[in-house]
């Protein structure tokens, strides 16, 4: 039986009639009630799971910035940062504020050691834009499900204005004394005799690591008219590659001649002010480089800049730090601005703890690839069998000291990433981002004790003029990518301390009107390094609910070493922590082409803070 279909659309039952009124008291209340729902739940987001902030100054740099400068070297292209946290605005592009305004005008690269004018009058007519620090998110929960760690950048709210936020890295916890000694953090409880080294894991360590040298910015022009290279063969086994950047060695295995090592070695090249005045224009100086090669120190580039400022004249070595000078390019003579190195921001501690990494390529899986650091005199190996791909982590001149091996991914041919660090006291390496697990064997702290070996007041030598170096035992393979980093040096400063240098003797405490080139001959000469081992200690005693925090721009960072020279509390309270860094979500725009306007993602420096 056919059924009579309804003349009413289905849908009539709920579609409002198109001819019923609006009734708009109650959109405008439903708009109202969803944005305060919004902000409720914003609040409510802020104020107990995450919150945004920006960085304003760089007492963690390079780990986090502050407001500073992009630059890419015009020498060597490395890229790097300087501060310029003094610049109040932009307003120092208009050449009616220039006088009244501070300025950064020069800045050194860490690479190849040329200071370079970054002031918007340079010849070559380059902007070179500040931009405000990187933006993060933090983790305002954290510390409702676990403790305040260990190494973790924190967020809290400074002791003497609680309503100013800081952020350092967290380095004491409460119920010990700490201790900063020779750049390393040390930790005694309350309840022990001795004091501890305590290691970053490696998240934290790979972090804090600086460059020192980074040998895919090699400069193949100036070597080729004599300028020294850092890392060099003297019987020329090692072939280098015409680009300079990369290095490949036979094997030479043969049945009636031992088994030798051939190295690669790196020395610490750091050309001077005067030096880079001939090297720009393509020129060695007239006598060579002076004083070099040189001991690592903790030279940090963002702390590099030269500052103009009405108030304070930039005078460097009782002449100004930035001069013009006739200069010779392309046939030419042009005047250039001239830049001194800024003193303050040399770096006067020398830095035993370091770490070499490298590409590796193994053409046959055979023979034995080496890894070597020097710290003090001291030599630390890390021995590869390319055939077995065993690890073994020694110190030839401390046969007592047990072998560490443990098994690597490195027996076959192929391509693989390392990283061998002597850091906080213990051998490590890493394999394709990988730590590999020794099981503490690499350890060597216990063995520091005093007039031993490996004191840790020992001084450096001749030695640690070539601080690394790789090399074959009958290995072929080739190595690129090489670099050379340091790790983070604590200075221990407390309010009656120099925030510059550590050292309890001369040669850099009143002896000199210390100049550039006093410096760079101070860490070029052994006879002046007697000392260098014997430096200032510090303690800070924390107890329940107290906190240490430290910033990772040691000489630029007011943090709990100084903060009871303002009349505060060295320590933050429990009460005043807010929360763990967790992301840089925007580290800075890039400009959009022809302004200089900076809203373009930056993705590739969007990361994790560790």
């Amino acid at each position: 039986m056919n059924r009579k279909k309804s003349s009413i659309p289905q849908e009539s039952s709920t579609t409002a009639k198109p001819e019923e009124p609006v009734n708009n008291i109650r959109v405008v209340r439903e708009y109202v009630e969803a944005l305060a729902v919004a902000l409720v739940l914003a609040f409510f987001f802020k104020a107990f799971v995450a919150e945004m902030f920006i960085i304003p100054t760089g007492s963690m740099a390079t780990t986090l910035m502050g407001r500073h400068k992009d630059v890419y070297c015009e020498q060597c292209g490395f890229p790097f940062q300087i501060s310029a946290s003094e610049e109040s605005n932009d307003g120092v592009e208009n050449p009616r504020n220039v006088r009244d305004l501070p300025s950064v005008l020069a800045g050194t690269c860490p690479q190849c050691r040329h200071t370079m004018y970054v002031g918007n009058n340079n010849v070559d007519k380059k902007i070179f834009q500040s931009f405000n620090g990187d933006r993060i998110f933090v983790n305002k929960c954290q510390f409702d499900f676990r403790e305040p760690t260990r190494w973790h950048v924190t967020v809290f709210r400074f002791p003497g204005k609680p309503q100013v936020n800081y952020i350092k890295r967290l380095v004491g916890v409460e119920n010990e004394t700490v201790l900063l000694r020779n750049g390393d953090v040390f930790v005694k409880k309350d309840n022990e005799t001795e004091f501890t080294i305590q290691r970053k894991p490696l998240r934290a360590l790979l972090s804090v690591l600086r460059p020192v040298d980074d040998n895919d910015y090699v400069l193949p022009k100036l070597h080729k008219t004599g300028l020294p290279t850092r890392w060099f063969d003297d019987k020329e086994n090692w072939k280098r590659s015409e680009d300079y950047k990369s290095f490949q060695i036979k094997s030479n295995v043969s049945e009636n001649s031992p088994t030798e090592t051939t190295w690669l070695n790196y020395r610490h090249i750091a050309p001077s002010s005067d030096d880079w005045y001939y090297l720009s224009q393509g020129m060695l100086p007239p006598h060579g480089l002076i004083n070099n090669p040189q001991l690592v120190t903790d030279f940090v580039c963002y702390n590099s800049g030269i500052v103009y400022s009405p108030d304070h004249p930039i005078m460097f070595n009782s002449g100004l730090a930035i001069s013009t000078r006739e200069v010779q390019r392309d046939g030419k003579l042009r005047k250039e601005f001239f830049c001194q190195k800024n003193l303050s921001g040399m770096g006067l501690n020398w830095v035993g703890d370091l770490a070499v990494s490298c590409r590796l390529r193994i053409e046959q899986p055979q023979g034995v690839f080496l890894l070597r650091l020097v710290k003090g005199g001291v030599v630390f190996l890390c021995n590869i069998d390319l055939r077995s791909g065993n690890a073994t982590l020694s110190i030839p001149d401390l046969p007592e000291f047990p072998l560490a091996v443990a098994s690597t991914p490195l027996h076959n041919s192929g391509t693989f990433d390392l990283i061998f660090c002597n850091c906080d006291e213990e051998l490590r390496l890493v394999v394709n981002g990988k730590e590999i697990d020794f099981q503490g064997k690499g350890c060597y702290d216990t063995w520091c004790q005093p007039n031993s070996l490996l004191a840790r007041d020992r001084s450096p030598n001749q030695l640690d003029l070539t601080p690394a170096g790789i090399g074959s035992q009958d290995a072929a393979v080739q190595v690129e990518h090489l670099k050379i980093l340091r790790d983070l040096y604590y200075i221990a400063c407390d309010y009656l301390l120099d925030l510059q240098c550590d050292l309890l003797n001369p040669p850099f405490r009143d002896e000199y009107p210390l100049t550039e080139n006093i410096v760079n001959k101070i860490f070029a000469d052994p006879k002046y390094w007697q000392g260098f081992g014997k430096t200032n200690s510090v303690s800070f005693k924390l107890g329940n609910d107290q906190f240490l925090m430290l910033g990772d721009n040691s000489t630029r960072s007011s943090d709990g070493r100084l903060w009871r020279n303002e009349g505060k509390p060295l320590y933050v309270d429990r009460t005043l922590l807010i929360g763990e860094a967790v992301f840089v979500y925007w580290p800075h725009g890039l400009r959009i082409p022809g302004t200089r306007i900076a809203l373009i993602p930056n993705l590739r420096k969007l990361r994790f803070i560790d």
